[in-house]
């Protein structure tokens, strides 16, 4: 068991060493991998910048990185996930470069963290299949325009979803930890948005036939753009909402937050002393 310590050690030491010469190797790789695999889902971390390219021909991935990061880069298959990242314990020196640019006709799963991001090119579709979201620790992805079935969408710690457009049967938001989403719902049927720890929701277009929507911590939601048939609103903490609602809405409104509406929805909506209901 000794012995096994002292490996590991050592291990770490020389990829801790690797990663903080002065001398590293910058020279710019540039390779392809993964030809013709069936990418359906992508999982990025460790600050990876990757491009995903909707194509309908052709499925591989194009990576560019710096020389020295060879030993420890992954970029692999399991299943129909595309892995991205390091294997091991590396701290890329400045000026180091680490992108891929992805080319899927198919999107099913995103994961992201560790402040990565990701950026979309193209209409991606799918008939049966759900959508499902996660950006963590900084992470940011931007510009998906996807159609299919349901979406789950889960941003934290300081994670932006940006410039998308969803169009689904039903979509489930949660934002938290001061997060950001922003973008355009198309929600045939139910939408349903939870915010939390400062975190703001935005849309910019879009509808829905019924929506419901929490708020806590001093979030904040936009979607004045966004027309819903249905509302059910539930804001606490100082938070504040804006929505566009035609038909009803009811909920309650307590720790001195704030709604706005358009529309001319029947309303039932308690409200504490400290909170407000207010027309646009």
């Amino acid at each position: 068991m000794k012995s096994i310590k002292i490996f590991t050690i050592l291990c770490v030491a020389v990829v801790f060493a690797t990663s903080c010469r002065k001398d590293v190797d910058m020279t710019l790789v540039q390779k392809t991998v993964l030809e013709n695999a069936d990418i359906r889902e992508i999982e990025v971390e460790d600050a990876w910048q990757v491009t995903v390219v909707y194509d309908s021909i052709n499925t591989f991935v194009d990576l560019e990185y710096s020389a020295y990061l060879e030993p420890y880069l992954k970029a692999k298959m399991e299943g129909t996930k595309l892995e991205i990242g390091f294997s091991g314990i590396v701290r890329p020196a400045i000026n180091s470069a680490f992108r891929a640019t992805v080319h899927t006709d198919k999107i099913e799963k995103i994961e992201a963290d560790d402040a990565s991001e990701l950026q979309f090119t193209g209409h991606f579709t799918a008939t049966s299949d759900d959508l499902s979201i996660r950006l963590e620790e900084a992470s940011v992805c931007n510009g998906l325009d996807y159609s299919g079935h349901d979406c789950k969408v889960a941003i934290e710690d300081a994670s932006q979803l940006l410039g998308f457009r969803l169009t689904s049967t039903n979509s489930e938001v949660s934002v938290s930890d001061a997060s950001t989403c922003k973008g355009v719902f198309y929600v045939s049927s139910h939408f349903d948005a939870n915010l939390s720890g400062a975190s703001r929701l935005i849309t910019l277009d879009g509808a829905a036939s019924f929506g419901s929507i929490k708020l806590q911590d001093a979030s904040l939601l936009n979607m004045a753009q966004t027309e819903v048939g249905t509302m059910h609103v539930d804001l606490s903490g100082a938070s504040e909402a804006t929505v566009n609602v035609s038909d009803s809405m009811e909920g309650s409104l307590t720790d001195a937050s704030t709604l706005f509406y358009k529309g001319h929805p029947q309303l039932n909506v308690d409200c504490s002393d400290d909170s407000q209901v207010i027309p646009l």
